[in-house]
């Protein structure tokens, strides 16, 4: 069975939010000599990304020098965490049992100590 593919971010925006998170505050040049290393990208697509990431509220930009300096608004745990509370609410909401059916049909590939985790976790929200 083929692996399912799920981006809470597009592939671009999910390198350059990496990349702030890692370096923590960054301008356009600096994650533009970083994607280089890896492929060749224009500066003002990098710069697009990163304008759109911090019109989503992901980055934010303070003038530094005449360049801008991003940095994230929020730790890449915390936001993977409230953006996969988000998609699970979501689907429980539009889909309800059948997205609980297809969750627990999924468990089947999953690392047997991730398991014993959300068997915690359900025993934790019963008491």
């Amino acid at each position: 069975m083929a692996k399912p593919s799920f981006h809470l971010l597009g592939d671009l925006e999910k390198q350059i939010m990496e990349i702030v998170w890692k370096q923590e505050q960054v301008t356009v040049r600096g994650v533009v000599e970083i994607l280089h290393k890896k492929r060749e990208i224009a500066y003002t697509t990098v710069m697009t990304v990163m304008n759109r990431l911090s019109e989503k509220k992901l980055l934010t930009r303070k003038e530094d020098g005449g360049a801008f300096a991003y940095v994230a608004t929020q730790k890449r745990e915390l936001f993977m965490s409230r953006a996969s509370e988000n998609v699970i609410r979501g689907l429980l909401s539009e889909c309800g049992e059948v997205a609980i059916a297809q969750f627990v049909e999924a468990l089947e590939d999953v690392d047997p100590a991730k398991l014993a985790l959300l068997e915690k976790k359900i025993r934790e929200k019963r008491s």
